[in-house]
């Protein structure tokens, strides 16, 4: 059975390709132009737009949104992520005097990933479709699948055969059809699933797809509204299929073209030392992809290894003076520890960000007193296996020795 949209031909809305400028029906299934360049929605009069009363991140910021209708029953709750100061032990660690975390583990499914979902389950509800789809090495399929539950939906989740079992069940759980699928490159296999979309008229969402950017670009203006209506210095966030730090940067670029900021942060982009085909030429002065196969490291939400986007990141890293900032696994299990010591439980992909900050400060490529969100994307819970990277320590005691021993080996230690 086919899926197909609803043509709207008095629609002023469109998709651009972000590298020619081509315009594309808003409607498109297809995610990337031609070429492989990235789609992003446009409206007009976006310097007109004004932010509006409501008790929703979404309701107040709802002008700069493309959708004819969000309906807010579809929403789960996500959003309103708290963000908070890094603490006298990460301020240490890292060197700040302005470190701030972005804890978007509190999102309903324990990631960002909710806040692009929710876009994407506004958009096929306005082009009357009935199944969503995604692939995913598990963070976006848990969503999706939650997500299309809550709208009544269909769910087909694309996962790698990778994919660690702790993100599976939950998109089981929420009645999502997974298919696992075997393939030597996460990229190559995104890729190739992606180019089905037209085909099968089936709406195909990747982490880097423009409806998605709608979504990502709330929690700029939920920064923009935390930090009463100052903006951060530096952004650092874990990388992969782009579309996250994309939706943050086009959210900040909004409300500077509404004329409510007068400058842009700057943006961190932070991968793994073992899969960095942005980070790393960003960190040696290049803006070219270099594309990196074979990937192996425990920061598994972040595996894209030639991402369909980053062409795009790169030119915007030449124009805006984007950073760059590799973490070798050593480091990440380090930032990881580092993290939970202060209160936050993340997966190894989020402890990059951590890590990435400490680095450049250390370099002098970020000043000490500069306000630097960390993004903490998504919640150790997402990842068990790397518990075995960690040593844990535990004390067994008969009870009849328990009061000696507390006072012996713990309490004398204060």
């Amino acid at each position: 059975m086919q899926y197909t949209t609803r043509q709207q031909d008095d629609d002023n809305r469109e998709l651009i390709s972000t590298r020619t400028g081509a315009s594309y029906p808003f409607a498109r299934l297809e995610e990337y132009s031609e070429d492989g360049g990235s789609l992003e929605v446009w409206h007009p009069d976006q310097d007109k737009v004004r932010i509006r009363s409501g008790s929703r991140i979404f309701e107040r910021f709802s002008g700069f949104l493309p959708f004819e209708a969000p309906d807010p029953a579809l929403s789960l709750g996500e959003g309103h992520t708290p963000l908070l100061s890094g603490g006298s032990l990460l301020n240490d660690y890292t060197g700040s005097r302005g470190l701030l975390l972005k804890n978007e583990t509190q999102n309903p499914t324990w990631s960002f990933k909710d806040r692009g979902t929710l876009a994407s389950i506004w958009m096929s509800r306005e082009m009357n479709e009935q199944m969503v789809a995604t692939i995913s090495t598990g963070n976006m399929g848990h969503s999706v699948a939650a997500y299309a539950g809550r709208a009544n939906m269909r769910a087909l989740i694309f996962v790698p055969g990778f994919t660690p079992r702790e993100k599976i069940m939950p998109i089981a759980l929420h009645g999502g059809d997974i298919i696992r699928v075997e393939a030597p490159d996460y990229a190559a296999m995104k890729k190739q699933i992606l180019e089905m979309a037209g085909r099968l008229g089936l709406r195909i969402v990747s982490g880097n797809g423009p409806l998605r950017i709608e979504g990502y670009k709330l929690t700029a203006f939920e920064l923009y509204e935390q930090m009463q209506g100052n903006i951060p210095d530096y952004i650092a966030v874990p990388v992969s299929a782009c579309g996250h730090i994309r939706g943050i940067f086009k959210g900040f670029r909004e409300l500077h073209q509404a004329g409510y900021i007068d400058r842009l942060p700057t943006m961190v982009v932070v991968q793994a030392a073992n899969n960095a085909p942005l980070a790393k030429p960003l960190e040696n002065g290049k803006y070219q992809v270099e594309p990196f196969t074979h990937v192996d490291t425990l920061a598994e939400a972040i595996t894209t290894g030639n991402p369909m986007g980053g062409a795009e990141i790169m030119e915007k890293a030449a124009r805006y003076g984007w950073l760059g900032a590799t973490v070798s696994e050593e480091q990440i299990l380090e930032a990881q520890n580092m993290l939970a010591r202060a209160g936050f439980f993340v997966e190894p992909a989020s402890a990059t960000s951590l890590y990435a900050v400490k680095k450049l400060i250390g370099a002098g490529q970020i000043n000490p007193d500069a306000r630097v969100v960390a993004m903490l994307t998504g919640s150790g819970l997402k990842d068990f296996d790397v518990f075995r990277h960690h040593s844990i320590q535990v004390s067994d005691y008969p009870l009849e020795q328990l009061e000696k021993s507390l006072w012996q080996n713990h309490l004398q230690k204060q």
